[in-house]
């Protein structure tokens, strides 16, 4: 018998390995093959513009993604299509293709190797330093469950929690 499920806010974890792969399409497009059956997920739902992905991020409850650490180290392989050949990404519902690179904003200049750096010096300056701890209690520390995690609004499903079920109460239900 299914116990009944506490509320949550957020129905999948932040990190899965389809957000990660989200991020990768154009650097390991065969993962994301892999992870939908020999096909690109939906054109409309591809990783194809930095500002795009922003707005989704903070205007829907739902989109949950964390930036993925090619976004602060390397080259930025993973914003550009260096295949030499299309990936043919799609089509999406308004008529235009997939961009084979993604939309980088204004103030990177079209250089995905300036914006990974300009990421990085965002990431090691003072403003993340000074408020790099209020993240990290809502992941790893006493924000990430309980009353704290209610008044911060980080409630997810409870099985994106370890420990939140036994393995043995899963085998029994087999």
């Amino acid at each position: 018998c299914m116990a009944t499920l506490k509320p949550f806010l957020y129905g999948s974890h932040y990190s899965t390995p389809g957000f990660v792969l989200f991020y990768l399409l154009r650097e390991k497009p065969e993962y994301m093959l892999m992870l939908h059956g020999g096909k690109y997920d939906a054109p409309d739902r591809l990783f194809e513009s930095i500002e795009q992905c922003w707005q989704s991020v903070n205007t829907h409850p739902t989109d949950v993604k964390e930036l993925i650490p090619e976004f602060f180290h390397g080259d930025g392989a993973h914003l550009v299509n260096r295949f030499g050949y299309s990936l043919q990404l799609g089509v999406k519902q308004g008529g235009t293709s997939v961009a084979e690179d993604v939309v980088l904003p204004p103030w990177a200049g079209g250089d995905a190797k300036k914006f990974v750096e300009l990421n990085r010096k965002a990431l090691e300056g003072s403003y993340v330093s000074a408020n790099l701890c209020h993240w990290i209690d809502l992941i790893f520390g006493y924000k990430q469950r309980g009353q704290a995690a209610v008044e911060s609004n980080n409630v997810f499903h409870p099985l994106t929690y370890d420990a939140s079920f036994a393995m043995q109460d899963a085998a029994d239900d087999l």
